[in-house]
């Protein structure tokens, strides 16, 4: 309970680091293999470091990724590197696909904003957690100071559903775009690794 705000009764929420485990990238691999639907909002994507599977998102309905800033070059180069690696490429492989089937849909909002970062997981009575805060997949954690992320319950994550459907209906489909980018990345590492 938060004394200074009489009657107000928060979701209790779970501070996550980079030390500890479950760490994030745990925590958003359990809730997803829970979720039929994500909802991301991030300032920016790196590839590298995200390493979701088909166990983690094979049951999703819907996967959207609500981006702030989005570099057609960086992705490509990543995705070359990424897709030259046996454990990595099944990953970008299934990204690609998601985005062909439709469940994987990005948007971009340069001009919008948000902080910090967060996502929505939803399952089929709605929405059911949101993590909020640094998203950092990769281990071991490359910096010296702490990565902090919460996890809050249903409560909060009906808000920030609400407020993403605001920035997602305002941001433009980069989804194609990005389709198109990992497809020739492939087509091209397929044919170095053929050729």
């Amino acid at each position: 309970m938060l004394p200074l705000v009489p009657g107000l009764v928060p979701d209790p929420a779970v501070l996550l680091d980079e030390r500890r485990r479950p760490d994030f990238r745990d925590v958003f691999g359990a809730l997803a293999r829970r979720s039929t639907e994500i909802a991301v909002a991030v300032t920016r994507v790196r590839l590298t470091t995200v390493d979701l599977g088909p166990e983690e998102l094979g049951g999703l309905r819907s996967f959207r990724v609500l981006v702030a800033e989005v570099s057609a070059l960086q992705l490509d180069a990543e995705a070359t590197g990424l897709l030259q690696l046996p454990r990595r490429a099944p990953n970008v492989r299934l990204l690609t696909a998601m985005l062909e089937e439709g469940r994987l849909e990005v948007r971009s909002a340069p001009l919008g904003g948000w902080s910090p970062d967060f996502t929505v997981f939803s399952g089929a009575s709605g929405a059911m957690a949101v993590l909020s805060g640094f998203h950092w997949f990769e281990r071991p954690y490359p910096y010296r100071g702490p990565a902090l992320a919460s996890l809050h319950g249903p409560d909060a994550a009906r808000r920030a559903r609400a407020r993403y459907r605001e920035l997602w209906d305002a941001a433009h489909d980069v989804g194609p775009a990005l389709w198109s980018i990992l497809a020739r990345a492939d087509t091209r590492t397929r044919a170095v690794a053929g050729g």
